[in-house]
């Protein structure tokens, strides 16, 4: 996949490109910060990041790996790992809850879309990577799509009513595959509104790929100390 990410807030643009594979709950990208750091530190604008995501032990787990940041880690470690899953219940989550069922499997977005109560219109066709697709508006209520999976998180509650608007659009191939998925929201925040939007183009379906967690050796485990500034949140 291919993903393009911007955020616009305060009269200012935020970019980041990444590129990367997805294999059911397991993905891998490359990201270049760019635009996304470059204002806040322009030496930066140039820098990679690479981010691995799988399931581990049943928690869900990432490892990032930051290049000009591994010489702030001790022992010649160059990853930092955040157990998701335990920082989800740190702050009132259920991850496990959230996931349920549902996999990093694209081509299910629309029928999982539906299910949660969506209203979908169709647009028409386009082509999308030399691919012959159906483009679709989907609209969703965030806050009746979380009560119908049964979270009722005080944490997801408050983000679902900060998203103002919010606008996705699916393409979808003869064969039933997502090709392109465009998500867009506005975000009240207490310094303004913020807008997000996120473009992600999907190809090379049923290519061999292999998601591994980096070697522990290289591995800074991050996660208790995200759980302590969490804690100094409440």
């Amino acid at each position: 996949m291919r993903l393009n990410l911007a955020v616009n807030a305060r009269g200012h643009r935020l970019g980041m490109r990444g590129s990367g594979v997805i294999d059911g709950t397991s993905a891998e990208m490359s990201f270049r910060l760019g635009s996304m750091i470059g204002q806040l530190a322009p030496q930066l604008q140039h820098a990679n990041l690479k981010e691995i995501a799988l399931e581990q032990d049943g928690d869900y787990v990432i490892y990032v790996k930051l290049g000009f940041l591994s010489s702030q880690l001790p022992g010649g470690e160059q990853w930092v790992k955040l157990d998701l899953t335990k920082l989800g219940k740190s702050a009132g989550l259920d991850l496990g809850q959230l996931m349920s069922g549902s996999q990093l499997q694209p081509n299910d977005l629309l029928g999982i879309l539906e299910a949660d109560g969506a209203k979908v219109q169709r647009l028409g066709p386009a082509t999308i990577d030399g691919v012959a697709t159906t483009h679709y508006r989907v609209k969703i209520d965030l806050a009746k799509a979380l009560q119908a999976k049964g979270l009722t998180s005080p944490t997801l509650k408050d983000i679902a009513g900060r998203l103002k608007t919010a606008t996705d659009h699916v393409w979808i191939g003869k064969d039933g595959l997502v090709r392109r998925v465009r998500l867009a929201s506005d975000l009240e925040t207490p310094s303004g509104n913020s807008r997000v939007a996120m473009t992600m183009n999907l190809y090379d379906y049923g290519a061999k790929v292999s998601i591994a967690a980096p070697p522990s050796s290289a591995v800074f485990d991050a996660t208790m100390l995200a759980q302590q500034g969490l804690g100094s949140l409440h």
